[in-house]
């Protein structure tokens, strides 16, 4: 079981680096070039959600926080 554990984990993180690693790429290009694809509307959105939430998208938040550790 903890093996398994182990490689859904490791699945899961290399996901998650690649889709930082895809978003990383997205704000250069957005910055080098006029593109549709607007990475850094979509964070400030993200972060406008949780603000505009208020104690649910408080707790949202922290319990995405928590996932980043």
């Amino acid at each position: 079981m903890k093996s398994a554990l182990n490689n859904v984990n490791s699945w899961v993180g290399g996901i998650v680096g690649l889709l930082k690693t895809v978003i990383v790429f997205f704000v250069f290009v957005n910055i080098l070039y006029v593109t549709n694809v607007n990475p850094i509307g979509g964070i400030i959105e993200l972060v406008d959600s949780f603000i505009n939430g208020g104690l649910a998208g408080l707790l949202a938040l922290i319990v995405f926080a928590s996932f980043l550790d």
